[in-house]
């Protein structure tokens, strides 16, 4: 592989393992946070932060990456400018370090809305999500990218650089674990996705890793939450539409017939090749010290490239 498709996603580059020892982190939490910790949950699933769920009612993150550690505060400072101008419940930050090296908030009610969970929704309750997924696009997608830029997105360009070190991470890492025909896979999919990679007719303020682990599902109130905001990136509105594919494609239809921002005749086809994308640098990440196993994430890459026997 060569000349690198902007996917502008990657997997994390660790400058740290994941939590080694809790009461580190319990201690911070104490010393600089007005709560008395009486239960605690690390939460292994995320990536780029290691996560606590305090006493069932408040979320800490620690930030694992350099990169994620320097934009807390703008991910704080743009949360505050953004519960404003969306419907959706998104977390309000109650807690930041005065070293601005992790924070914490009140937690949004809900479960994750895996794809699982999403199957096992009415159908009633399905179209609600949709409904509710788009609009949140809609809202997020119209804000001026002259206010969007005082938080410090991430621009395409920026992942140039990283994107050749990505390559040889496959390279070296990954493809001696799978098969040829994966790996033919893989080359081939880049060498697709360039065409409709290369150039991005529209660029705008997007989330940049809107896919179904960053939703919530509040049943009671049939309402989302959306959460993370570490990779908020002035890029291709397409790359938003990746959580639908987690749901089913025909929610991606469904859903770009509601959009209401700027659209193109190759906006989908993007949207499906971010989706993938996703699960050939989750693979990677089990390979670099996420909290995902090498087992989970190779069933969910076979999953979205349609390689399952």
């Amino acid at each position: 592989m060569s000349n690198p498709t902007l996917f502008a996603m990657l997997p994390p580059f660790y400058h740290q393992p994941p939590c080694g020892d809790v009461s580190w982190y319990l201690r911070r939490i104490q010393e600089e946070c007005p709560i008395q910790i009486e239960k605690y949950r690390y939460l292994k699933s995320a990536f780029d932060n290691d996560v606590f769920l305090i006493n069932d009612e408040f979320i800490f993150r620690f930030p694992r990456t350099e990169r994620v550690r320097n934009h807390l505060r703008h991910e704080i400072e743009f949360l505050n400018f953004l519960k404003s101008r969306v419907k959706t419940c998104i977390p309000t930050y109650s807690y930041v370090s005065k070293d601005d090296d992790f924070a914490g908030y009140k937690i949004i009610p809900g479960k994750t809305l895996t794809a699982a969970a999403f199957r096992r929704l009415n159908k009633p309750s399905k179209e609600r999500v949709v409904d509710q997924l788009v609009g949140f696009i809609n809202d997020f997608h119209r804000i001026a990218l002259g206010d969007f830029e005082k938080f410090k997105p991430r621009k395409r360009e920026a992942f140039i650089d990283e994107e050749k070190k990505v390559e040889v991470e496959l390279s070296t890492k990954l493809f001696p674990r799978l098969s040829r025909a994966e790996v033919q896979a893989i080359e081939n999919f880049y060498s697709e996705s360039k065409v409709y990679l290369r150039s991005i007719p529209t660029l705008c303020a997007t989330h940049g890793d809107f896919y179904a682990y960053n939703v919530l599902w509040n049943r009671d109130k049939s309402e989302i939450g959306v959460i993370d905001f570490s990779d908020i990136l002035i890029g291709d509105p397409a790359k938003d539409f990746e959580v639908f594919y987690d749901y089913g494609s025909a929610y991606a239809q469904a859903a770009y017939s509601k959009y209401v921002g700027p659209k193109d005749a190759d906006f989908l086809r993007r949207a499906e090749i971010y989706y993938k994308v996703h699960s050939i640098y989750t693979l990677l990440s089990s390979l670099l010290g996420a909290r995902v196993s090498f087992g989970y994430a190779y069933r969910r890459f076979r999953q979205k490239f349609e390689l399952l026997s």
